[in-house]
């Protein structure tokens, strides 16, 4: 497989990422379908700050990992379930919902965790995650980003003479108000 890099983004200037990871652990990822059934690949999962790291196998440095998400591009994690369904697959899957952005090319994730418990610890961890990355985005657009108050104009038509003036916000006569 190859390294998902357009969904990678390097943390913020000047800050390191945590020491340790949020969540590590095998679960497997849905990989299509086959001819008479469904492919799901076992694959070595780390959430390290808003990344997500994902390999065939248990690496030591999940930079090697072999494809890397940037959680802001998603939505939410959440429970995917079908009704009538007795499988206990349907019982443990979780999927990852890429944010409708335009321009963001993010697969969305569906996953299979071992049971409904570690299914919940995995939402739990990714949700947070994404609420992370979401908050480090905001922080970086808020710290270049500086609001101009803007004055509120009044347009009024004069159908008669087809003449358009604007009256300032703080020069309005009783009368006009």
């Amino acid at each position: 497989m190859k390294k998902n890099l357009s969904a990678k983004r390097g943390p913020l200037e000047g800050s390191q990422p945590p020491s340790q990871p949020e969540k590590v652990g095998w679960i497997r990822k849905y990989c299509g379908k086959g001819i008479f059934r469904e492919i799901w690949r076992n694959r070595y999962v780390v959430i390290r700050g808003d990344q997500l790291y994902m390999s065939e196998k248990e690496v030591k440095d999940e930079k090697n990992g072999q494809e890397i998400f940037d959680l802001s591009d998603y939505e939410k994690c959440e429970e995917l379930r079908k009704s009538r369904s007795r499988s206990k697959k349907n019982h443990s899957r979780f999927s990852l919902v890429r944010s409708k952005q335009p321009g963001n090319t993010a697969p969305n994730l569906i996953f299979l965790a071992v049971s409904p418990e570690e299914k919940e610890s995995w939402i739990n961890a990714l949700n947070s995650a994404i609420t992370r990355a979401k908050n480090r985005i905001l922080d970086e657009r808020g710290s270049t980003f500086h609001a101009q108050p803007i004055r509120s104009q009044t347009v009024f038509i004069n159908y008669e003479n087809k003449v358009d003036s604007a009256i300032p916000s703080n020069r309005r006569t009783a009368q006009c108000e």
